[in-house]
């Protein structure tokens, strides 16, 4: 049996799973890329899809996963990675993003129209305020180091475009004038750059970063194929990405470069399409969403020092 409680340490409120008994640390089932690559199960039901937006808790010790039933049911649950206790969030039902602070998450809503937007969910009220709300698309919210910018991609002008919201004063700041489609957007660990993807032509998706000082938007990624929903690894250094340049198109693996965009190497081989990979906050694991299930789940690849996949063995796959 599980209780949740709030706790508050330097003014920093959030939700604990507290066991009424001695936890035992959850041990993952596993599997072994064709790549090479041990890969833990982290959430993979047989009767739902599951799946994250970059997800973890600060700390590492918690990760918010979204699910879906048939199409039919959906839900938001935060999985306690030691013992893997879940915790249902009510009146939410999409991937959500821990703000630095751990006290809030970002989400997404439906609208009267048929759209989304943006709120922020209070993990200790279940208070929940609207982000720039607007009649268009609004999706893929992110936040700065320090939790006063908040990064989305919006259609208000017609184009999914990048956007920024500063909580203090509710400044709406437009970072990208394309006529693709951008999303995906991510402050860099030092605020000094945003990371986002872009649709070029087509299938031809590539990853773009603006300097936040200037504005200045430089191309990484130039592969004539799909290229994007990357992340920062907690250094700055390493970029982790998707892309299908060796693979049907459509079915990405996962790929890591330095954040110049070089030295590209491979991390995942699979047939199946892999999604939205993201560094824990310690560096130790890539998590990220995978078709190699059916329903879709999401796994995580343990990493050494540099940066190489701890491997698996026969008897482990």
């Amino acid at each position: 049996m599980h209780l949740i409680s709030r706790y508050s340490t330097g003014g920093i409120v959030a939700l604990l799973t507290v066991s009424c008994a001695q936890d035992e640390k959850i041990s993952y089932e596993t599997s072994i890329d064709p790549g090479g690559c041990l890969v833990e199960h982290v959430a993979v039901d047989p009767d739902r899809g599951q799946f994250h937006y970059d997800g973890l808790s600060p700390d590492g010790s918690t990760l918010a996963v979204g699910w879906n039933r048939n199409g039919e049911e959906s839900g938001l649950y935060l999985l306690d990675l030691g013992t893997g206790a879940r915790t249902d969030i009510p009146n939410l039902n999409n991937g959500a993003v821990f703000s630095p602070d751990g006290i809030n998450i970002l989400n997404v809503l439906p609208t009267e129209n048929g759209k989304t937007d943006i709120v922020e969910y209070d993990l200790a009220t279940g208070e929940m305020t609207f982000v720039a709300p607007h009649d268009e698309w609004e999706w893929l919210a992110s936040y700065s180091s320090d939790g006063e910018l908040i990064l989305f991609n919006s259609y208000r002008t017609g184009a999914s475009d990048i956007y920024s919201y500063r909580k203090s004063d509710g400044e709406l700041k437009q970072w990208t004038d394309f006529e693709g489609y951008e999303a995906h957007a991510q402050f860099s660990p030092d605020d000094s750059k945003i990371l986002f993807n872009r649709q070029d032509d087509g299938e031809d998706f590539n990853l773009y970063v603006i300097e936040t000082e200037t504005g200045d938007i430089s191309q990484l990624t130039d592969d004539p194929t799909e290229e994007g929903y990357a992340s920062w690894s907690p250094d700055g250094d390493t970029i982790v990405f998707v892309s299908d340049r060796n693979q049907a198109s459509g079915e990405p693996d996962i790929y890591l470069m330095n954040a110049k965009g070089e030295d590209v190497r491979r991390i995942t081989n699979h047939a199946a399409k892999d999604g939205y990979p993201f560094f824990s906050p310690d560096g130790k694991y890539i998590y990220f969403n995978s078709y190699r299930s059916e329903p879709k789940g999401l796994y995580r690849i343990e990493l050494d020092s540099n940066l190489n996949c701890v491997k698996g063995s026969a008897e482990q796959g």
